[in-house]
């Protein structure tokens, strides 16, 4: 076995210490690392330092990323075993567990993780025997190595524990009894330790090492999801199979075992106290005052149908036609930026006048622009002169004579919205174009909002829609209405909640139309594509 030079392995801090070994936090001065370097208080004696030798060499071929890495093994100057292992930055699991349970997943990922490297490792040969929380690393990114592979039992044999070796809160059935171990019984004390992980206390715990055996050779544990209601039933299957008393119940492998712990880590986190939904009456046991109310009411519902008929064919007013109104469309050269010269003493020029003279101080622009616009003008609806130029496709960034008429301003859109619930989003849309939203979440009902917007005089097409919490439609209103200048162009909203068939509340979208216009379309859809708004 290869000598420590005490030039190699430079001590660096004192990381613990147990009943058979210490472990230091050394730096290796031939690679330059900081390693884990793990001493044991006692020599083997020559019956087992070549199987421990053996046994290492194994230990140290193994690659997981959940494995504690083993770098070098050899005997110091004073004839002592030692051990060179990977330097985890960070705590062991049982510093987490204390003092509540970790989250399902997480608990259910770590160990999925440790059944892989306990599979690798019995796949090797290797048993670990002191599978314990003392003996997992938590690294800083939350990933979970075990430790002291193969290395525990050589330990305490040599310590003079006796023939029971590990830590009795973790120990198999099968290693109380002094039976020879297996794989399974590994995956006994994963079992243990997935166990408190989910529920935050140990299964088989007791004031005296006699009364923790005594349980777990007889006693059956309380399914987890007693103490955690988080912890689903097949979780509960599955770790009451770990803990099987005869190890032929247990999960051949823990391959298998990593495989039906994996879909537990990707699961979404349930509640860990589920609503209880509150029966609908009808569902409820009904004594006779609740017979006769049903029948009253369905005699008045049959009652009622011919009754709505004979009034509806003779009060209805038939709908207004629908008609369609779109804004006359201006050429594309219209809304070109134009230069102009500006000149000294600026002369008057009459309208008929405008498009000649721009031509004229603009000689670098296309010969056919005013041909083109002249053209536009023609096309617009209400017969405009072909001398006067329409005051939309002319756009001067200097300023207007004296003389010009003032710009009159944009009328104002008020907007008024009462809403007697709290959940929900409005959006108000004019010509397509989004001018107002609101959740009604962040107001309080019943407290009139208020907004203002400017808007070209002329008739629009507006469009009231209100959305569900989740973004689909659920309530929408269309309408034509003029906005005028010369007086106010209110837009009224109502949301309110009203009873039907006696069953359920459905909402209500009531708009009063600026200027007094019809209401084109309600309806209740499904989710469109405007939704994409409120994102």
């Amino acid at each position: 076995m290869i000598t420590l030079t005490k030039e190699r392995y430079e001590i660096l801090g004192h990381l613990g210490s147990g009943a058979s070994s210490r472990v230091d936090k050394a730096r290796d001065n031939v690679i330059g690392r900081t390693v884990a370097l793990k001493t044991f208080l006692n020599d083997f004696g020559h019956g087992l330092e070549q199987q421990f030798l053996r046994e290492a060499q194994i230990v140290g071929q193994l690659s997981n990323p959940s494995i504690v890495q083993l770098y070098d093994v050899g005997i110091n100057e004073h004839g002592i075993p030692f051990l060179v292992m990977e330097y985890v930055a960070g705590k062991t699991l049982e510093d987490h567990l204390d003092p509540s349970a970790l989250p399902l997943q997480r608990a259910c990922a770590w160990a999925a993780d440790l059944a892989g490297a306990l599979a690798l490792a019995h796949r090797a040969g290797i048993i670990h025997g002191d599978v314990k929380p003392g003996n997992i690393f938590v690294t800083a990114e939350y990933k979970v190595k075990l430790g002291d592979f193969g290395i525990a039992r050589f330990a305490l044999q040599s310590s003079g524990s006796g023939n029971l070796r590990g830590t009795p809160a973790y120990l198999a059935p099968e290693q109380i009894q002094g039976q020879p171990q297996d794989p399974r019984s590994d995956q006994f004390a994963l079992g243990i330790v997935l166990y408190q992980m989910v529920s935050g206390v140990k299964p088989f715990d007791g004031s005296s090492l006699g009364a923790v055996c005594a349980q777990i050779l007889n006693a059956e544990p309380m399914p987890p999801s007693r103490h955690n209601p988080a912890v689903p039933k097949a979780l509960d299957r599955i770790i009451a199979r770990c803990l099987a008393k005869n190890p032929k119940d247990r999960f051949a492998h823990c391959d298998e075992l990593a495989s039906v712990l994996y879909p537990f880590a990707r699961s979404s986190p349930s509640s860990a106290a589920p609503k209880i939904k509150k029966p609908f009456w009808w569902s409820k046991p009904g004594g006779q005052r609740d017979v006769w109310i049903t029948a009253a009411a369905c005699l008045l519902l049959a009652g009622s149908v011919p009754v709505s008929q004979s009034l509806r064919a003779r009060f209805t007013v038939p709908s207004a036609p629908a008609f369609h109104f779109s804004l006359p469309e201006a050429p594309p050269e219209a809304f070109t930026p134009t230069l102009q010269t500006v000149t000294e003493a600026p002369v008057p020029v009459t309208a008929g006048d405008l498009v000649s003279q721009t031509a004229q101080e603009r000689p670098h622009r296309r010969a056919n622009r005013p041909g083109k616009l002249a053209a536009a003008r023609t096309k617009q609806p209400g017969g405009i002169p072909q001398g006067v130029s329409s005051p939309k496709i002319i756009a001067s960034p200097s300023p207007a004579p004296e003389s010009a008429a003032q710009a009159v301003p944009a009328p104002t859109l008020q907007i008024e919205i009462t809403s007697a619930v709290a959940e929900g989003t409005l959006a108000i849309f004019a010509d397509r174009e989004l001018l107002f939203t609101t959740n009604f979440a962040t107001a309080a009902p019943g407290e009139p909002i208020h907004f203002e917007h400017a808007l070209p005089a002329g008739p629009h097409q507006f469009r009231v829609a209100l959305y569900k919490p989740d973004k689909s439609l659920r309530l929408e209103k269309e309408g034509l209405a003029e906005i005028r200048s010369d007086g106010a162009n209110t837009l009224a909203v109502r949301v309110n909640r009203r009873a039907k068939l006696l069953v359920r509340r459905e909402f209500t979208l009531d708009v009063t139309w600026p200027a007094g216009s019809a209401v084109a379309s309600e309806r209740a859809a499904a989710p469109v594509k405007t939704s994409a708004l409120l994102k």
